[in-house]
Order: structure tokens, then C-alpha cells, then sequence
């Protein structure tokens, strides 16, 4: 009897680890974060049930949608992964200094690309164009730690077989932070002075025309019924302020105090989800920029997260902070 006892309170216990219910919503913890390991910066849906995520010091890891993780083994030099993007037939990794890594599915190769053109450059963003080439941006790799050092921010164009980059933006006192194509097709940078972000935006990537002027630091943008969300921090302190709104609607920009930066959003269920500093997750609604906190007891910074389904999100963190959220019950 004891015994018996014994094997249904350990697994009750287990299962409390696994899953807990907080707010309404069930968590699966997948990666404990630890303060000394390396932290999962980014996350990239790969199929319907894969997602890569990668990080610190080149930390690589794959997870189904059931929440399995295993490494990824590719030509790592250590550097730090910032964005990782899958187009067509390849997956990029970009990183935090000069070096872009592009895995081909179907042939399971890994290939890796040097810019030494880029060297102590960073970059932080990519996207596809219309045209089959690739957009990246960034500047200074300091920034991209938090450093204060001159921004030397930048666009380039790509092929996709990584020859032939060119440079076709830059300015000595901004980085880029974000790139995104609007409704109309146009490719859109958000750059940052220091106090403001300021969206440029081209057509033919010979001219750029300066937009509409945000307050604060703009880290992360989404294209959510043609119309373009940001999120990010009100200055460079990111343990303060963080803000959210619709570059589209400069009136509506909402600020939350306590939270630091909002790193990431993402679109769920006609709602905005997004990750802060201080490891909550805000849900913004779409329409009345209404918002929520949503404390998932976890003391960790949360950086990046994905759609798994219309209920169901992938979220990571600083030292290797890894959770599934079902959001069924809450929304």
C-alpha cells in the first residue's frame, strides 16, 4: 500500500513539473532556464511540426510540436545566432558577426558563408523579397550585446547561394533593427538613433524614403491584417520601459512600465502576444489596444516566440528558457 502511495505522489509531482495551470492557460516546461547557459535568442517554424532555435555561442537545437528537443550539429564557430528564417528550400541562420549559415533540406547540407567585409558587424534581421533575393540588416556587433558603441547600421542585399552581397543602405549613427515587407510589397527598415526609430522604406532598393517617426527603440515587427505591429523599448535602458502599437496608427502606442523591452510579437487567435524582459507575456488585442498580463511564473527573459497553432505557442529564453503555452482555456 505504501508503495503504491509512494509511485502515485512522484508521479503527480512529475506531472506538476510538466504541466502547470496559470491564469487559465497550461505551460509545458521543456528547458528550465539556468542563469550560467547560453540563451535561446530565437525560434523558426520549419514544418508543421518542427521549429529550430538557436542562440548564444551558437547553440542549435531542434523541437517538435510535442515538445522533443535534440541538438543540431552544423560547422558552429561559436558565434551567436540571432535570427534564424526558413525560405523555400533553405533555412538561413544569421548571426552576430559576419558569418551567415544556410541549410539546404532536401540535400541535408549545412553550408557556411564569412563576410569579412561585415567583420565585428552583425546581423539581425532578414527577409525574403519579391524578386527571390535576401534582405539583412544590422550594424555594430556591440549593439546586438548591449554595448554603447557607434552604430554603423546597415542594408544589404543577398542571393540566396550567399555570393554577391551589397550594401544598399547605411548610416554611421543607426542601427537596424527590423525588416519587414508592407502590404504594397515595399521593404521597410526600422532604424534607431538612439531616442527614435525611423522607417525608411524603398520600392527598388536605390532610394530610400524616410516614414513615420516612432519614439523609442522598435526590436520586432509582424505584418498582422496588412497592417504592421512593433514592439520594443521606450530607450536603450531595456530593463525599464517597453511599448507596442501599429506603425500604421502613431497615436495608439501603448507603454508598459516594469516590464523592460517587449523582444518579440506574434498573432494568435486575433490576438497580439508578446515577450518581455521580465519574463511575463502581455496579450494585446488587436482592435482597442486592450492588454493583459500574463504571468507565467518564470523569472527568466523571454526573447522570442512562435505560433504552434491558433492555441498553442512556442516560447524561449535567457538560459535556455524553453515553454510550450496552450492558451485553449484562456482565450
Amino acid at each position: 500500500m505504501k508503495s503504491y502511495l509512494m509511485r502515485k505522489i512522484i508521479t503527480s509531482l512529475l506531472l506538476i513539473i510538466f504541466w502547470s495551470n496559470i491564469n487559465g492557460q497550461k505551460v509545458q516546461i521543456l528547458s528550465k532556464g539556468i542563469h550560467s547557459d547560453s540563451s535561446f535568442y530565437c525560434v523558426e517554424k520549419i514544418t508543421e511540426n518542427e521549429f529550430w532555435i538557436g542562440g548564444e555561442s551558437g547553440i542549435l537545437k531542434k523541437i517538435d510540436s510535442l515538445g522533443n528537443i535534440s541538438t543540431i550539429n552544423f560547422p558552429n564557430k561559436g558565434i551567436d545566432i540571432l535570427k534564424i528564417k526558413r525560405i523555400n528550400n533553405y533555412i538561413f541562420l544569421i548571426t552576430s558577426n559576419a558569418v551567415i549559415y544556410r541549410y539546404e533540406i532536401d540535400e541535408n547540407i549545412f553550408i557556411e558563408k564569412e563576410f569579412p567585409q561585415f567583420k565585428n558587424k552583425c546581423f539581425y534581421d532578414i527577409m525574403e523579397l519579391k524578386d527571390g533575393s535576401v534582405l539583412v540588416c544590422g550594424g555594430a556587433s556591440g549593439i546586438a550585446k548591449g554595448r554603447k558603441v557607434v552604430p554603423k547600421g546597415f542594408i544589404a542585399n543577398i542571393n540566396q547561394d550567399l555570393k554577391n552581397i551589397r550594401v544598399v543602405w547605411k548610416c554611421y549613427r543607426k542601427f537596424v533593427w527590423s525588416l519587414i515587407e508592407n502590404k504594397n510589397q515595399k521593404a521597410l527598415g526600422f532604424t534607431f538613433n538612439g531616442l527614435n526609430t525611423r522607417i525608411i522604406q524603398s520600392d527598388n532598393l536605390l532610394k530610400w524614403r524616410n516614414q513615420l517617426k516612432i519614439k523609442g527603440l522598435v526590436h520586432n515587427t509582424i505584418l498582422v491584417d496588412n497592417h504592421i505591429w512593433y514592439c520594443g523599448t521606450k530607450n536603450i535602458n531595456y530593463s525599464k520601459k517597453g511599448i507596442v502599437g501599429a506603425a500604421t496608427d502613431k497615436k495608439n502606442q501603448t507603454s508598459f512600465n516594469e516590464t523592460g523591452c517587449l523582444w518579440s510579437l506574434e498573432s494568435i487567435n486575433n490576438k497580439i502576444i508578446s515577450v518581455t524582459q521580465s519574463g511575463e507575456l502581455f496579450k494585446i488585442d488587436k482592435n482597442t489596444y486592450e492588454f493583459e498580463r500574463i504571468n507565467i511564473q518564470n523569472s527568466f527573459t523571454l526573447y522570442d516566440l512562435i505560433k504552434i497553432s491558433e492555441s498553442k505557442m512556442l516560447i524561449v529564453g535567457h538560459g535556455k528558457t524553453a515553454y510550450i503555452i496552450e492558451f485553449s482555456k484562456y482565450f
